[in-house]
């Protein structure tokens, strides 16, 4: 019998993309490595028209520029690493047929692809009361989906919280023990108004690039 080939799915708002998201992607790859979890492929999925919890702004920059960003990205982790990282759409289909906004549950279902994996960062799972169960269908996106939560610098991850997930789903991984890059876009883009570019660590040199010549932020 052959091992299902998982399909790993991390949405993002990319606005920009940065090293913190280029070492989860490193990461879900090692991780399915080290338990015996075959990857087909990984899917970056920009936001379009996010639903937004816990003070989230909208993306300050275009979907076709975020897009680009995370196709910069994805194409020289392919050339550098030969791993299977690729970008959809998706958001952007489902927002152009529906002419609504996706929750996250909605885009993955659309997704066509087998044995999903939706890759998540752990600050969605932390604290007495998880922002994850604020979500839209987060129990049915928990049973059809699997989850893979990554650490990040100061967000514990609630013990008693994954285990309930897992009575619903055991395919539920949390990511220890690997590196992590404390950034975030919207410190990265307070620093992209205010200082020269070259100056600017966490971010892809073709990132840095195609913001420099579009004019981005």
């Amino acid at each position: 019998m052959s091992m299902a080939m998982h399909t790993l799915l991390f949405g993002l708002t990319a606005d920009p993309i940065h090293k913190g998201h280029e070492q989860v992607i490193l990461n879900s790859f090692e991780f399915a490595k080290n338990n015996g979890i075959q990857i087909e492929q990984l899917l970056l999925i920009p936001t379009y028209q996010p639903n937004l919890i816990a003070g989230k702004s909208q993306p300050q920059s275009a979907f076709r520029a975020r897009f680009e960003m995370c196709e910069l990205v994805a194409e020289g982790i392919r050339k550098n690493l030969k791993l299977p990282v690729y970008v959809t759409d998706i958001e952007k289909q489902l927002y152009d047929l529906n002419g609504v906004k996706s929750y996250s549950y909605d885009t993955l279902h659309a997704t066509e692809v087998k044995h999903k994996l939706f890759v998540l960062s752990a600050d969605h799972f932390s604290g007495r009361w998880p922002k994850f169960r604020k979500w839209h269908q987060w129990q049915r996106l928990v049973k059809e989906n699997g989850l893979m939560i990554h650490q990040r610098p100061g967000h514990g991850i609630n013990a008693s919280f994954i285990q309930q997930l897992k009575t619903i789903n055991p395919a539920i991984h949390v990511v220890e023990g690997l590196p992590q890059i404390d950034v975030s876009s919207t410190e990265l883009r307070a620093k992209l108004k205010s200082q020269p570019i070259d100056t600017i660590s966490h971010l892809d040199e073709a990132v840095k690039a195609f913001i420099e010549s579009h004019e981005i932020y």
